[in-house]
This record gives structure tokens, C-alpha cells and sequence, in this order.
């Protein structure tokens, strides 16, 4: 490893996190444009290709997850096989084998005449994640998806708590197109299980739509194209998925759940260096959460004219 090639892109030193996993073999690495929370880097070994990823050293609970997670999946969902973890400087580290392809985002850009077909392969793949059997491992990943919602956000989070919910199927937590590979117009991956959990999968399926309804849309050539590939993309998860993407009960409740989960998950976001966020993309999310406790029965203390000119497209 002595004479790999390195791409550096900050102070991070990835020979060094591949030393501390015992990896000796890498002859080049390379950083990869990632999440906001981790930092990833594409190592090419003498077996293949491995994805290098580091956590914050406050994640080492996410990690473990994520690691556990991933072992239980193998053979059962298209997810990437866990190589190795270890920590590094008191962070937390996983070598992941590389996934084939390109991102479903990615893939939508380059031939969005292919938007039914990847959507149909995005919800087929996210209903077998919700048919996984959650054995005792699996277990051990439960957290508290409601309270996600955060402060603010009892009444809704009550609500929830008192109405019947599922407590047997796997969650991503944030399937979304950005985190599943695809090659042609099949599904070679599922990354990022850092929001794993187990319970209801409405609320997984709630989570995703409010993405892909609320992901900005991208400027140059397709900008105009966005709104009928966006749309395309979610008829087909929905048919890919089945009659639960479609048809479930009081899924109102839900989405308005899943807005608060973005409020808070993006609301720290806006500013900070190199993230895309602007408070407008935070205005359209509060309209949708408003919108969707307004037709959940809750009470809402509205500004006037926040809801004007909104109007629903759900079904």
C-alpha cells in the first residue's frame, strides 16, 4: 500500500484508516462525493473495488447499526457486503464492497425514458426490505421512529403512538434515490442504513414519498422534464412496491410525520458549507407537514396564507 495512489480531498488520511482495518493491498483511493454526514472514499485493491466510509466519532452507534444490518441482510437484499470495521482516532470506520452502478438519481438524468422502469425496481426492492423476517440481530436496531419527529411535535407523535401501528417490518428510513445503486434498470444496492429500524412501513413509505415530492429539482436541460419524470418515478415505485403504496390507511397522519422528520433533520442543514439548502426548500416542506395535519385532524397554528396556492396531488 506503501505506493498507492491517493486523491486527497481534505486532511483525512485514508491510508492511514485502511492501516487501522488492517487493509494492505489498496493501490489507489480516491474521495467520493457523499452523504453530509460521512466521508467516503473508492479503494481499489487487488480483489476489486471497496467503498471506504468514516463516521463521526458521536456515530459509533449508527455504525454498528448500519454493520449489523448489513449482515443480516446479505442474500436477502441487494445491499453491499461488510468487508471490515474498526475505528479510526476514535471514529468509526466501514469497508464496504463497492456496488455496481450508478445512483437512481444518476441513472434518471442520464435516460429518463427509463423513469417507470427504475421506479418499479426502487419499489419492488423497498417492499423486500419490508418482507425481511426481523430475527432477534435485527432487533437490536429498534428505535424510537416516532420521536424522530422531535420537540414541538407531541400531538402528532401522540396520535401515533395511540393509533394501531406494525411493529414487524425492517425501515430504511430514508430510501430515497440517491441511496440506491441501479444498473440498467435493475437494483444493485441499498447504502446508507445509518436511520434503520424497525416498525410500521408506512412510515417508510411516508418518508420516501415526502423525498421524492420535495427533493428540489435539477437545473439545466431537464428542468422542465422534472415534473413528469419525477411523477413517473413514483407511479411506478408505487406499482413496484404494490397495493400498499397506494392504498394504506390514514396515511395522512404519516406524511404529516414525515414532514416533521424533515423539518428537523434538514432545518440545521441550511448554511453550512457546501450544502445545496435554502430556507425556500424549508418552506415548502413546512407547507406539505402543515397541509397533511390539517387533513390528520390536528390542530395547527397556521399563519395565514401559509397554505395558499398549495394544493394536493397524493393518489
Amino acid at each position: 500500500m506503501a505506493g498507492a495512489r491517493v486523491i486527497l480531498g481534505d486532511d483525512l488520511d485514508p491510508l492511514a484508516i485502511l492501516r487501522a482495518l488492517g487493509v494492505e493491498d489498496a493501490w489507489a483511493v480516491e474521495p467520493v462525493a457523499g452523504g453530509w454526514d460521512t466521508a467516503l472514499w473508492r479503494v481499489d485493491r487487488g480483489g476489486g473495488s471497496s467503498a471506504l466510509r468514516l463516521f463521526r466519532p458521536e456515530q459509533a452507534s449508527t455504525a454498528r447499526r448500519e454493520a449489523l444490518v448489513l449482515r443480516a441482510l446479505a442474500g436477502q437484499v441487494p445491499v453491499p457486503e461488510l468487508q471490515a470495521e474498526g475505528t479510526w482516532r476514535g471514529r468509526p470506520v466501514l469497508l464496504l464492497s463497492w456496488v455496481p452502478g450508478r445512483t437512481l438519481a444518476h441513472a434518471l438524468r442520464a435516460c429518463p425514458w427509463l423513469a417507470w422502469r427504475l421506479g418499479r425496481a426502487f419499489g419492488r426492492v423497498q417492499a423486500q426490505i419490508h418482507a425481511v423476517p426481523v430475527t432477534e440481530p435485527l432487533r437490536q436496531v429498534v428505535t424510537d421512529w416516532i420521536a424522530w419527529a422531535g420537540p414541538g411535535e407531541e400531538a402528532l407523535q401522540a396520535r401515533l403512538r395511540a393509533f394501531p401501528l406494525r411493529a414487524d417490518a425492517l425501515l430504511h428510513l430514508d430510501y430515497h434515490p440517491l441511496n440506491v445503486m441501479v444498473e440498467g434498470a435493475e437494483v444493485t444496492g441499498v447504502l446508507d442504513w445509518a436511520n434503520v429500524s424497525v416498525g410500521d412501513p408506512r412510515a417508510d413509505l411516508a418518508r420516501t414519498l415526502s423525498i421524492l415530492r420535495l427533493a428540489p429539482p435539477p437545473t439545466g436541460a431537464l428542468e422542465r422534464l422534472y415534473a413528469l419524470i419525477a411523477r413517473l418515478l413514483e407511479l411506478g415505485w408505487r406499482s413496484g412496491y404494490g397495493k400498499q403504496a397506494s392504498a394504506q390507511e390514514e396515511m395522512a397522519l404519516f406524511y404529516a410525520w414525515a414532514g416533521a422528520v424533515m423539518l428537523r433533520d434538514l432545518a440545521p442543514k441550511v448554511g453550512r458549507p457546501g450544502v445545496w439548502l435554502r430556507q425556500h426548500h424549508l418552506d415548502a416542506v413546512r407547507r406539505w407537514t402543515e397541509a397533511w395535519k390539517r387533513r390528520a385532524g390536528l390542530a395547527l397554528s397556521l399563519r395565514r396564507g401559509t397554505l395558499a396556492g398549495w394544493r394536493n396531488n397524493d393518489g
